[in-house]
């Protein structure tokens, strides 16, 4: 009995750790996309310094989960509850990517229209760090329910980015002086939908946590 607290502890520590690396990643979207908006070239700098934090916090989390699997023999629900930590750090390392490349697009020394970014896009940003916020809320409650919502979310992200890819290009086409910055923006509004995208891989791991199901919600 005693074996089996100390490993449910363990496995609540691995939860919070992972809940902790979900908010550095949110808050390395937060402040690529304010530095992207604000042309705050030293909160780049920062978010692109960060990542590497993020790269490391992501391995202890593997690390513990295996380390887990190899001393305790868990059964097939702590199994898929291991695993699925590990799949989630995976994800929200790669979400600290796009961070790290909406960051980089800060960096450049480019002419902005004014407006500089399109209300659409902010709206993406939002969205997708709701989302992420969401899976992850999903994972700690295990509620497949919350994690299944998010294919709708995921839908309306992409309709965002179809119009604003749509603006950023006719504008491109009406005039030459925007094409470097908004090529750029193209490439984070990429990035913002990929951090959609990501946050519903999480739900479906999600839902094979809870119901032990394959299911694609974004296919």
């Amino acid at each position: 009995m005693r074996a089996r607290v100390h490993f449910d502890e363990d496995l609540e520590t691995l939860t919070a750790e992972l809940y902790n690396l979900g908010d550095m990643v949110i808050q390395a979207i937060r402040e690529s996309f304010q530095a992207l908006s604000r042309r705050d070239m030293q909160r780049a700098q920062r978010v692109i310094e960060h990542d590497r934090e993020i790269n490391q916090v992501e391995r202890d989390i593997e690390a513990h989960a295996l380390r887990l699997i190899a001393t305790q023999q868990p059964v097939a629900s702590d199994m898929r509850r291991l695993i699925v930590a590990i799949e989630i750090a995976g994800e929200l390392e790669r979400i600290a990517d796009y961070a790290k490349g909406i960051a980089r697009m800060a960096l450049r020394d480019t002419p902005a229209p004014e407006p500089a970014l399109p209300a659409e896009m902010e709206r993406m940003a939002r969205m997708a760090m709701a989302m992420l916020q969401k899976a992850l809320d999903a994972f700690a409650a295990r509620d497949s329910a919350t994690a299944e919502m998010l294919a709708a979310d995921d839908d309306e992200v992409d309709r965002l980015y179809e119009c604003v890819e749509t603006m950023l290009t006719h504008q491109m086409a009406q005039n030459p002086l925007t094409v470097a910055w908004n090529a750029g923006l193209l490439f984070a509004a990429h990035y913002l939908e990929r951090v959609a995208d990501r946050a519903t891989n999480i739900g479906e791991r999600v839902v094979y946590l809870v119901k032990a199901q394959v299911v694609e919600l974004n296919p």
